[in-house]
């Protein structure tokens, strides 16, 4: 398969930002068809290119190798040693196998994916093992009503990790997650942009990097660069557009917390992905924040559940919101359809998703003027 092969390919994101990660790709040039924790598209390899280097949202590019029915675990192996494997495994030694199995004669799971094991390893005439590391190749196999569908992971480990988290601090929320929460707050990347929880800065360094239009993939690696069809002159070619295309921001881009160790390491982490001129961390309890500016968007995770014993940090954001930052917008999440006291303005449910575990909402306010 060449450079101008036709894939099927599916951006996998979190259950609920479907919508938002169709908007991503269609910004990239890309139709795709939104489909339950994910969307689906066509292209050729620069689209896969493309979607692991720009897309903040997703969590992984899978691409679609084969698709039959197989009711027997010898059927199993026969069709699936027929797919050129050589082309993504060349090279590995182990790969990762993740098999769900519904409504189908093949239903354990474990069993299925040391037949696909099995497959690979006839058609490369080798012996490939299964592994649990992280960066091994990773294939994604769903058995439905006995069709197996066999994708291939051009990511090579979620595309949450951008790599810079190298200080970590209590319930961090994913960067895709960040950027979700940020694009859907509608900031118009100019306005002044504040989180009062920065934490360790993700929510923060997201925003800088979506204002400087600095693509979140521009310093990983991906597994699509060990297959054997990769297409390095296109690859740094779509890189070099990517630094060509990045722009400072002008605004301000502030977080702030009450600990001084989250300050330093958003400061760490800020450095490391890049941002650090852009952004401006500072140690400043919620309730004695005053706004830098008459308007602006404020974006943030405020603390609950286990690292939360009371409501106050949502008592001290209501009681800003009744004060200084009655004309700001406001974006946050909350694991629960109802916030634990009420604000002075309309908080509109707009989308929710997985954050450790458990499902939260996000609610928005957005000023008339």
């Amino acid at each position: 398969m060449s450079s101008r092969s036709i894939y099927e390919i599916l951006a996998v994101c979190s259950p609920g930002l479907e919508r938002i990660l169709s908007g991503e790709l269609a910004l990239l040039g890309i139709e795709g068809e939104p489909l339950p924790g994910g969307v689906s598209f066509k292209g050729t390899l620069e689209k896969v290119y493309l979607s692991n280097l720009w897309l903040r949202t997703a969590s992984r590019i899978l691409l679609k190798i084969g698709r039959f029915k197989a009711f027997s675990f010898k059927e199993l192996i026969e069709k699936a040693s027929r797919y050129p494997w050589e082309i993504y495994l060349s090279t590995a030694k182990a790969i990762k196998i993740r098999v769900t199995c519904h409504r189908s004669k093949l239903y354990h799971s474990k069993a299925v994916a040391e037949r696909i094991l099995k497959a690979i390893s006839l058609r490369l005439g080798r012996e490939i093992e299964l592994s649990r590391e992280e960066k091994a190749p990773l294939l994604v196999v769903r058995l439905f009503k006995d069709e197996v569908l066999i994708r291939v992971d051009s990511s090579g480990g979620d595309l949450f990790k951008r790599g810079y988290k190298v200080a970590k601090g209590p319930a961090p929320l994913r960067e895709n997650l960040a950027a979700a929460l940020i694009l859907l707050s509608g900031w118009d990347k100019k306005a002044p942009f504040l989180d009062p929880f920065c934490g360790t800065g993700t929510i923060v360094i997201e925003a800088a990097m979506y204002a400087a239009n600095l693509a979140p993939g521009l310093n990983r690696s991906f597994a699509f660069e060990k297959w054997r069809n990769f297409d390095e002159e296109l690859w740094q070619n779509l890189k070099e557009k990517a630094r060509n295309v990045i722009n400072p921001p002008e605004g301000l881009i502030l977080g702030t917390d009450f600990s001084e160790k989250a300050i330093s390491a958003s400061r760490e982490n800020a450095e490391a992905a890049g941002v650090n001129s852009w952004v401006n961390f500072q140690k400043i309890e919620v309730s004695r924040l005053k706004p830098p500016a008459p308007k602006g968007f404020m974006v943030t995770n405020p603390p609950f559940g286990k690292r939360l014993k009371d409501i106050s940090p949502f008592e001290k954001l209501r009681n800003l919101f009744k004060k200084e930052f009655s004309s700001w917008n406001l974006t946050l999440i909350y694991p629960d359809k109802k916030l634990p006291v009420d604000f002075p303005l309309k908080l509109e449910r707009i989308a929710f998703f997985e954050h450790g575990g458990q499902k939260v909402y996000v609610f928005k306010k957005q000023t008339s003027g």
